[in-house]
């Protein structure tokens, strides 16, 4: 996800302006799901052109995938692979709430933690 964030207002205040598909890197796509180094150096790439032509910072701020089978809730991989200053949104397909949620993460100390997630229009 690329936006802006986190700044000085809180640790957790990340505005996320775009969301960019990035191929599955992991070795059994099947079961996990972990960004294409090419696709993730890409972004970076990408947004410190659009730094150089503009006044505004823009950078990678985040990632997202879903749990088909699951809730939005970190599973034990999530939080193992977690590092800070970055927001995790987690799209879960399966819960017993039925339809889709979503949840958004930052990592606080050894533990991904909830953030607010507003949408704006």
């Amino acid at each position: 996800m690329v936006g802006r964030g986190p700044s000085n207002t809180g640790p957790s205040d990340f505005h996320i302006l775009e969301a960019v598909p990035a191929s599955n890197g992991a070795s059994d796509p099947t079961k996990r799901y972990e960004i294409s180094p090419v696709d993730y150096f890409s972004q970076i790439r990408r947004c410190r052109r659009i730094n150089d032509q503009q006044s505004e910072h823009f950078a990678v701020v985040g990632a997202y995938h879903s749990h088909p089978r699951g809730t939005p809730e970190p599973s034990e991989t999530d939080s193992a692979q977690a590092f800070r200053d970055f927001v995790f949104l987690i799209v879960g397909l399966g819960g017993s709430a039925g339809g889709m949620q979503i949840g958004a993460y930052t990592l606080d100390g050894e533990t991904l933690t909830p953030v607010p997630l507003t949408v704006v229009d």
